[in-house]
C-alpha cells in the first residue's frame, strides 16, 4: 500500500535490508568471541516496536488533540501567514521540502511513506522511506545541555509500561512543523508518545514546546497501522541530486 505519489521523490528498489544487516552484525560480533552482540532484540515480556508502519489517515495540518488550532503567539501567527498566503499563491519554493531539506520533527511522521522502527537493547532506529532519512536514538544517552542545532534535534529514548517516549531537543530552524507552514525556532522541544495498542496499530502523540512561536505547549495526535509484508523503497529527493 502506498499513502502518496512520490513527487517530487522517486522510488525504485529496496531503502535498507535493515533484517539482513541486524543478522550480519550478530554473526560477526558472535564469531569475534564478544560476550554480547552490537545489536540484541529486546527480551521476552518487554513491548516491542518492532515492525514497518504507516499514518493511514494524510494529515497535513497539525491541531491539538482537541481539534483546535495551535496556540500561536503573535510572531507565529504573522509568521505563519506568511507562510500560507505564500503557498495559496502557488509559490511551492517556500517549503523547506521543495529544496530537498529535511522534513524535521514532527513532521517527518506525517509524511505519506512508510517507515521501519527498529528496536534493539542498545536503541529504538526510525528509518524512513522518505528521502532516506533515519534516526538512531539510544536507550542510555542523556539530552546535551547546549546542543548544537541539527536538522533532528538530539534525542533520547525511555519506555512506560507499552509506551515508548522519544524527547528531542537542539533543532535549527530551517525545517515546518507539518505541510501547512507551522512554524518553530531552535528552542522547539518535543515529546513523542508511541502506546502499542494489541499488535497492529500505534497510537502517538507529540507534545510541542516551543516559547518563539507558541504561547503554551500542545499536544497533537495520530495513529500508525503495521503493515506486515511490506518492503521500503529507496526514495530519493530530485531536486539537487541524483543517485
Amino acid at each position: 500500500m502506498r499513502l502518496a505519489t512520490r513527487t517530487p521523490c522517486v522510488a525504485a528498489g529496496l531503502l535498507l535490508g535493515a533484517a539482513l544487516t541486524l543478522g550480519a552484525l550478530r554473526a560477526s560480533a558472535a564469531s569475534s568471541g564478544a560476550a554480547d552482540p552490537l545489536f540484541e532484540q529486546p527480551p521476552p515480556g518487554t513491548v516491542n516496536f518492532t515492525g514497518k508502519w504507516a499514518m493511514m489517515k494524510r494529515i497535513t495540518h497539525l491541531v491539538t488533540i482537541n481539534g483546535q488550532q495551535p496556540p500561536l503567539n503573535e510572531a507565529g501567527r504573522t509568521e505563519y501567514a506568511k507562510r500560507q498566503a505564500a503557498l495559496k499563491a502557488g509559490k511551492r519554493s517556500i517549503d523547506p521540502i521543495s529544496r530537498c531539506w529535511m522534513h524535521g520533527v514532527p513532521r517527518l511522521l506525517y509524511a505519506p511513506y512508510p517507515f521501519l522502527i527498529l528496536q534493539t537493547t542498545r536503541s529504538v532506529d526510525f528509518v524512513h522511506e522518505v528521502n532516506h532519512t533515519f534516526r538512531i536514538i539510544y536507550w542510555d544517552q542523556t539530552l546535551p545541555d547546549d546542543p548544537d542545532p541539527l536538522w533532528l534535534g538530539s534525542s533520547i529514548a525511555r519506555l512506560e509500561g507499552h509506551t515508548l517516549i522519544v524527547d528531542t531537543i537542539g533543532f535549527n530552524d530551517m525545517t515546518w512543523l507539518d505541510y501547512s507552514g507551522l512554524p518553530h525556532g531552535e528552542k522547539l522541544k518535543t515529546e513523542e508518545r508511541y502506546t502499542l495498542v494489541g499488535h497492529s496499530k500505534i497510537e502517538g502523540t507529540v507534545t510541542i514546546t516551543d516559547p518563539d512561536f507558541y504561547t503554551r505547549p500542545w499536544t497533537t495526535r495520530f495513529t500508525l497501522i503495521r503493515q506486515p509484508g511490506m518492503s521500503l523503497r529507496e526514495n530519493v529527493c530530485m531536486d539537487t541530486h541524483r543517485m
